[in-house]
């Protein structure tokens, strides 16, 4: 039963993720020929920034996060000499979840293209 609870869950996590990145690009293209000046006041201040050689220039947002999962407990094997401990360095897991979307900005300011890479790349409501 419990098997079962987690792939429907795990099912409709990954349909909501897929559903969410598409959003997510979307919402990327719709800062095409804005000036990058909007997209700051909006966003604040880039994570990093550089000047490519042609004049363009890459503006770079990373947003990560940190979840810990404990481990279901485990039985001791046969009462051996380790039994008696509790194991604390194995009971969480640790998962980074992040996005790291990229804004290319031509000469004038303009945003000419937007990439984004991650597992947590998801569209929210922003202002413009």
């Amino acid at each position: 039963m419990r098997f079962y609870l987690f792939v429907s869950f795990l099912s409709t996590f990954l349909l909501g993720a897929c559903s969410s990145t598409a959003a997510y690009q979307q919402q990327m293209q719709q800062w095409h020929g804005k000036n990058i000046q909007v997209l700051q006041r909006s966003w604040g201040q880039p994570n990093s920034a550089i000047k490519l050689a042609n004049g363009h220039r890459l503006y770079q947002y990373t947003r990560k996060n940190f979840y810990t999962i404990p481990e279901p407990r485990r039985q001791s094997i046969n009462n051996t000499v380790f039994a008696s401990y509790d194991e604390p360095w194995l009971s969480n897991q640790t998962m980074v979840r992040y996005c790291r979307t990229t804004f290319e900005t031509n000469s004038k300011g303009d945003i000419v293209h937007t990439s984004f890479k991650g597992n947590n790349c998801l569209a929210f409501r922003f202002t413009r």
